[in-house]
């Protein structure tokens, strides 16, 4: 599998910014704004680098998920109030 990185990938950045906004689907939080993109499937678990995989993302809540799945991501953060809940396409589990 190729590396995300170059013009392939700040396109889709871009693109998923401008499609679902600033908001980092992680956290909840759109300020700061979401700078990156994020693999709902992570890539490592055979997701694609297609729009409808990616949502924004804080770059230090992306760094933080890693290539847990959503399921596994929210799970870690069980106790912590959530800014805003996730979308049952974010919770599908993924491995």
């Amino acid at each position: 599998m190729a590396g995300w990185g170059g013009r392939a990938a700040a396109g889709l950045t871009e693109m998923t910014i401008a499609t679902y906004g600033v908001r980092c689907h992680l956290c909840g939080k759109a300020t700061p704004p979401a700078t990156t993109a994020d693999h709902i499937i992570p890539r490592s678990r055979g997701g694609a680098d297609t729009l409808s995989n990616l949502r924004p993302a804080h770059q230090s809540c992306n760094s933080a998920r890693g290539n847990k799945s959503m399921t596994q991501w929210w799970a870690s953060k069980r106790g912590r109030a959530l800014v805003a809940p996730p979308s049952r396409d974010w919770l599908q589990d993924n491995g």
